[in-house]
């Protein structure tokens, strides 16, 4: 299903206090119609609502409907650009200020929940280590869902593992 701006209910615009960022990268074509899918939150744990409108790429947190970032695409020979991209610097709205690790964040955004990519989420620079670290990165990214992901069914050696397994278990009890 693609994502659009009613598909989400709470959506506020990116307030006028916002900053430019920096990134440069190019997406092929099959990339881009991906990118255009958009990612609607299917539960309290996904933390993002990301549509396109235009050229547009809009992507809000889901809870408070706020826009974090917004991102203009330009089409080139190749595929297509990203061009000015926006960040909200409303302090209500958005706590950090840090155009790196904005930067960092919007990469592994767009490769973890719209190109279906793995990338490592940055830490904000204020996170100490430790299980503040797993905190810290559920509360901005959230748990992620993959539209190829489906139900498999399990396999004769999957289920007699599972049973040899709990049948230890039981034995050991």
């Amino acid at each position: 299903m693609t994502a659009t701006r009613q598909s989400w209910s709470n959506l506020k615009s990116l307030p006028d206090q916002y900053a430019l960022l920096a990134l440069q990268r190019e997406f092929t074509e099959q990339e881009y119609a991906r990118i255009c899918r958009g990612f609607i939150p299917r539960g309290m744990e996904d933390r993002w609502f990301i549509y396109i409108e235009g050229d547009t790429l809009y992507m809000h947190r889901s809870w408070t409907g706020y826009c974090i970032y917004q991102l203009c695409f330009l089409k080139t020979d190749t595929g297509y650009a990203i061009g000015e991209i926006c960040v909200n610097r409303d302090p209500s709205q958005y706590s950090y200020s840090d155009d790196h690790y904005d930067e960092k964040l919007l990469t592994a955004l767009l490769e973890n929940l719209l190109l279906g990519g793995h990338a490592p989420l940055p830490m904000a620079p204020h996170v100490p280590a430790g299980i503040a670290t797993d905190l810290h990165l559920l509360h901005v990214a959230g748990v992620s869902h993959k539209e190829e992901e489906q139900p498999q069914e399990p396999s004769i050696s999957s289920i007699w593992g599972w049973l040899w397994r709990w049948l230890l278990w039981l034995i050991k009890g």
